[in-house]
């Protein structure tokens, strides 16, 4: 209204209010500068008025813990990050209400805010951070009283790995979270779940070595690592050897690990398949076999190849390729195959490396685990 009633008069000079004629000018323009000096004082002090009522409401509404409303009046009020108290005060008085109700995750949202959007506020953020670690640790211990164990060592863990978790922070949730761990594994282990099991195990181990808890699992970890082992065995046996030499080595005194060291000390057979021009004892033959041999020279002549074919481990190889040795002992040993006619002369051969000159088909036996050479795609015999 003021700058309005501005232009008016302006309007109004140029009209002729001005002018030497008009005997009322000087009382109509000392009247017009009073009213709009008037209008923009009482206009000014309204709205300092309406600041200072907001934040009037935003304390009362504080007060009254309507905390979303008071930050929207302090906002009002002119309040802004990074520099207001006022906001950061509510945001965590905020989040500490919803910790008290254990509505946790909504509580570090808060906490979390403070810390990203006030960092000037050292007090406000210090604060934040106390009240965090301590929402934390109160989320954790209540899922793990509730036996969602895997819930309570992800905000251990989450404790854990903050800046501002000192010492004294850390010595009070590394129980916590190794107990957590251990309760995780044991109860893993009693559903057969043993990879998930022995995971749970080596965190405690790994991470909490002075805690109670490593005496405490050695026998069921034996038993977890025993029934991962065997799963594994079952689908891919190269994957068991591990942890089967684990339990032998380090759970010899567990039944466990002296059942793993029987294991590993079986011998194992050795099977393959040959796939091309493989003969047939209907076709006169007596004789159609594999032998294993060790350390056999390439160069090696008749005489004492088949001298040490004799004494060699021998398979029968079927129609349809397919042979089957008797369990071996761990080592290497080269393949050598062929049959024996019915007037008892014999041709056995191997193949050997152009570039080595070593015998190509070699079973290398090891613990636990049958050798399998697989399909073999050269003929069955190199010449007639």
């Amino acid at each position: 209204m003021a700058v309005l009633l501005l232009i008016v008069l302006g309007i109004r000079s140029v009209a002729g209010m001005a002018s030497s004629h008009n005997p009322h000018r000087l009382r109509q323009y000392v009247s017009s500068v009073l009213v709009i000096i008037i209008l923009f004082t009482s206009g000014g002090a309204g709205l300092l008025a309406h600041g200072s009522l907001h934040a009037v409401q935003a304390h009362f509404l504080e007060g009254q813990q309507q905390w979303g409303q008071a930050i929207s009046e302090y906002q009002m009020a002119g309040e802004k990050s990074p520099g207001s108290i006022n906001l950061a005060r509510t945001y965590v008085e905020w989040g500490e209400s919803l910790s008290q109700n254990k509505q946790y995750q909504a509580a570090n949202d808060k906490f979390e805010l403070v810390q990203n959007n006030f960092g000037q506020l050292t007090d406000m953020v210090s604060r934040a951070q106390k009240n965090e670690l301590q929402s934390y640790i109160n989320w954790g211990k209540q899922d793990a009283g509730q036996g969602r164990y895997s819930d309570a060592t992800n905000h251990f863990d989450y404790v854990l790995s903050l800046s501002y978790c000192d010492s004294n922070c850390k010595s009070q949730v590394s129980p916590l979270d190794a107990t957590a761990y251990y309760n995780q594994a044991e109860t893993m282990l009693s559903k057969k779940n043993y990879q998930e099991a022995v995971t749970s195990f080596e965190v405690v181990t790994d991470r909490f070595p002075q805690s109670p808890e490593v005496g405490k699992q050695h026998k069921d970890m034996s038993k977890a690592l025993l029934g991962k082992g065997k799963q594994d065995k079952s689908t891919l046996c190269e994957t068991a050897v591990p942890v089967y030499q684990e339990l032998a080595n380090k759970f010899a005194d567990t039944p466990e690990g002296q059942e793993a060291k029987t294991a590993l000390s079986v011998p194992q057979p050795v099977l393959g398949h040959f796939v091309k021009d493989v003969p047939k004892l209907s076709d006169g033959y007596i004789k159609i076999n594999a032998a294993l041999l060790q350390n056999l020279d390439p160069n090696v002549g008749s005489d004492a190849f088949y001298q040490q074919l004799a004494n060699a481990p021998a398979a029968t190889i079927s129609d349809d390729g397919h042979f089957k040795f008797q369990p071996m002992a761990p080592g290497n040993y080269d393949l050598v195959w062929g049959f024996m006619r019915s007037d008892g002369s014999q041709l056995y051969m191997f193949y050997h490396s152009q570039t080595t000159n070593q015998p190509v088909y070699v079973a290398q036996v090891g613990q636990l685990c049958p050798f399998d050479f697989g399909d073999i795609q050269d003929s069955f015999m190199a010449t007639n």
